[in-house]
């Protein structure tokens, strides 16, 4: 708790309340049936020893010689205190936007009207909310932010409820560990006063591995196992923050949870490719949030990205050619096909480009997604060469497939951009005819 500022300051009680359970919240003898899940607190700490005092005080039970004054206090003896989200200011009005802030949380709701808020007067249904799923303070922090509040919100991990089926379990706790680090870094940034690149590579002698080591330590983990947690926490993260907070549920649902491989993958992905594979889940359409070849998604956010694919497509037609020299004659043939296909469709990008073409003639016939899919899932010709020559042609034609959405985006390339692209279009050229006459010679 040194850690939490002696500063005026709003901050948020997160609980676990593990079964159903009635409770009496005030000296009245008002009673309440409150049902299992989580519960979040809104409170506000002007007074003497700002929040570490306050926070310290909501630590204890009656047997650490409490006293109770608040309805939370009253919940607090049954629920298990898991964290605690604070944000240092000497605003009072925060209280009331944080909570009108958790209001909007999907899911959330209020078990009892005006609980912890009976003299507010800012018109807030309540100060005190239940959520059936754990509370993302990613999630909330995005909220904070559209509202043009401070988003300086930070995390002391206090407990941690258990029982979940060990399928989730690992994963989860895999999250809850490299949150650790994340919440830490994000409070040790501004009082370190480095800039906060300098807090990003785990490298020998970096402030970030200095901590990750006291974490790691902390929890009784090694090293290694720190930094793949971090890792995963921080994609977690990034799906929270681009899908909203219900993709916490479909992660981690204990009775299909996610895999590791499905998350880190899709979390590399752009922020509509994974709205559109977790609203698949959601809806039905998928079991898994894993990327599919096949899904039906724009994804190009840059002309940048355009240039990348390009860039791939490249190098893996260099590849292509020189295995396809020592290659039987069949996969030389087929090779051929579609490397031929990758120059086309590159030649007619680049063409599009530079005219500016606006409509969906950018994509002909022989490079509608039905029919380049198909040459993709044949099985006539199998190998991994040929599975270079596959990809080759699927990172090209998604460009052209994603070309008349980019245009209406506004995703033009500036002149050096073009000139960039060309020039990848050109070096795709030349060594596609390479391969041709390759296969040319080899009939």
């Amino acid at each position: 708790m040194n850690s939490i500022p002696i500063t005026s300051g709003v901050y948020v009680l997160v609980f676990h309340l593990s079964r159903k359970t009635d409770i009496t919240f005030d000296r009245k003898g008002s009673q309440h049936s409150f049902p299992p899940g989580w519960y979040l607190y809104v409170g506000s700490a002007c007074g003497a020893g700002g929040l570490r005092g306050r926070l310290a005080r909501h630590q204890r039970h009656t047997g650490d010689r409490k006293r109770f004054h608040w309805h939370v206090d009253y919940f607090r003896e049954h629920a298990m205190l898991c964290e605690i989200w604070y944000c240092a200011t000497a605003d009072s009005a925060f209280e009331h936007h944080w909570a009108k802030t958790l209001t909007a949380l999907a899911g959330a709701t209020v078990p009892v009207p005006k609980f912890g808020a009976s003299d507010c007067n800012a018109q807030c249904p309540s100060h005190f909310f239940h959520l059936s799923g754990r509370p993302s303070t990613a999630a909330f922090r995005a909220s904070v932010e559209s509202q043009n509040l401070s988003t300086k919100v930070f995390v002391e991990f206090i407990e941690e409820p258990r029982g979940k089926k060990q399928a989730v379990r690992e994963i989860h706790f895999e999250y809850l560990l490299g949150r650790q680090f994340l919440e830490r870094r994000r409070r040790a940034i501004p009082e370190s006063g480095l800039e906060p690149g300098q807090w990003d590579s785990l490298a020998k002698h970096r402030p970030a591995r200095q901590l990750a080591e006291q974490v790691a330590e902390q929890m009784q983990v090694s090293f290694p196992a720190i930094t793949e947690a971090i890792a995963f926490a921080t994609a977690v993260e990034t799906l929270i923050e681009n899908c909203g907070a219900d993709v916490l549920p479909v992660l981690f649902d204990p009775h299909r949870p996610q895999g590791r491989k499905a998350i880190m993958r899709l979390s590399r992905t752009s922020n509509v490719r994974q709205q559109y594979r977790v609203a698949g889940v959601i809806e039905g359409r998928s079991r898994s949030v894993a990327p599919h070849r096949d899904d039906s998604v724009y994804d190009t956010e840059s002309v940048r990205e355009v240039l990348s694919r390009l860039q791939r497509v490249r190098g893996i037609l260099k590849i292509l050619l020189d295995q396809l020299r020592t290659a039987h004659e069949d996969v030389v043939s087929e090779a051929n096909r579609l490397s031929r296909l990758c120059r086309l469709s590159a030649q007619r990008l680049g063409d599009c480009l530079k005219s500016r073409v606006a409509s969906a003639s950018a994509v002909s016939r022989e490079f509608h997604k039905k029919t380049i899919m198909s040459m993709l899932r044949s099985k006539a010709v199998t190998g991994g060469t040929i599975g270079l020559a596959r990809l080759a042609l699927r990172f090209t034609v998604k460009n052209l497939w994603n070309y008349e959405e980019m245009i209406r985006r506004g995703l033009v390339p500036t002149e050096k951009e073009l000139q960039e692209i060309l020039g990848e279009v050109k070096e795709i050229h030349d060594v596609t005819r390479k391969i041709e006459c390759l296969a040319g010679s080899q009939s």
